[in-house]
């Protein structure tokens, strides 16, 4: 198989330019502001930088405005939380997959984090159960890490259980990390709800929802589709009344308030995504949020 980690890097570089790609590393950095940090080297100012960071004797020798950039002294701890139930291998709302934006999204975390000297781990589960795979800041873990959500969304897969993932993670992980969750749109009830209160309080925790593929979309009309998680094919015909079109769409707009609303009670930062080009402006936009969140 191809590296997935190799794929993510070219991703980022055709969706994102250089420019883009450095301010999204300097928030990663923003959020462990007040760290231990080492002088590590200079680099051209950037709109959003923070001023006291110039080095104005450099600025003065080259003629450009001249930061200086640190490296951590401490390393940090990214935690990867997948839901791998089959419904992440259907058709995400920009028409690829949801494995392919879900690989994505955690890879671009995972580099940055990297980058950064921090380590980078992950759990993943359904409803056969939850797996980890450890601490560790290489790219060849990273790309370890990939390969096992690339392999472990299957349309033939396990079903989704999000609230076993998140107790598990509750339970089990006790150091203090920065936890992205990356699932679809799923229903969260009062128990999701209590699980990630308890969740936020030991961890600063950030979430992606990737969006599903709209059922009255234009680009399927007239076609027969699969419901990954019942099974059962969803007949043209049946898409196609004109009624059930606004009764899906209501119900699709009243479960999403109702995430985003739950989401906001528990102090989780959120973005939703449905294609890879959004991907880096949503994880820059958690990052932002996630600073702004701790003053």
């Amino acid at each position: 198989m191809s590296s997935l980690l190799v794929e993510v890097r070219t991703k980022m570089s055709i969706h994102a330019h250089e420019k883009v790609r450095g301010l999204l590393a300097g928030e990663y950095a923003s959020v462990h502001k007040g760290r231990s940090m080492d002088f590590d080297d200079l680099r051209e100012y950037q709109r959003g930088d923070d001023v006291k960071d110039i080095d104005w004797k450099a600025t003065a020798r080259s003629g450009h405005v001249l930061l200086k950039r640190y490296v951590a002294v401490k390393k940090h701890n990214v935690l990867l939380v997948v839901d791998t139930g089959r419904t992440m291998s259907a058709t995400a709302a920009g028409g690829g997959s949801k494995r392919d934006v879900a690989v994505l999204g955690t890879g671009v975390m995972g580099h940055v984090a990297t980058q950064h000297g921090d380590l980078v781990g992950l759990a993943c589960g359904d409803a056969d159960g939850v797996s980890y795979l450890p601490l560790r800041g290489t790219s060849g873990h990273l790309e370890t890490l990939l390969q096992r959500i690339h392999g472990r969304i299957r349309t033939d897969g396990a079903a989704q259980d999000l609230l076993g993932l998140l107790d598990s993670v509750r339970r089990t992980i006790t150091r203090r990390m920065i936890v992205l969750i990356v699932t679809d749109e799923v229903d969260l009830g009062p128990a999701h709800e209590e699980v990630l209160r308890r969740l936020r309080v030991q961890h600063e925790v950030l979430w992606l929802t990737i969006s599903d593929a709209e059922l009255t979309d234009d680009r399927f009309a007239g076609r027969d589709l699969l419901d990954v998680d019942a099974l059962q094919g969803l007949p043209a015909a049946l898409r196609d009344d004109p009624q059930l079109r606004r009764e899906h769409a209501a119900a699709v707009a009243a479960a999403r308030g109702g995430r985003d609303a739950l989401l906001r009670r528990v102090g989780i930062a959120a973005e939703r995504i449905g294609s890879d080009a959004e991907v880096i402006p949503a994880v820059f936009r958690l990052l932002e949020k996630q600073r702004a969140a701790r003053g």
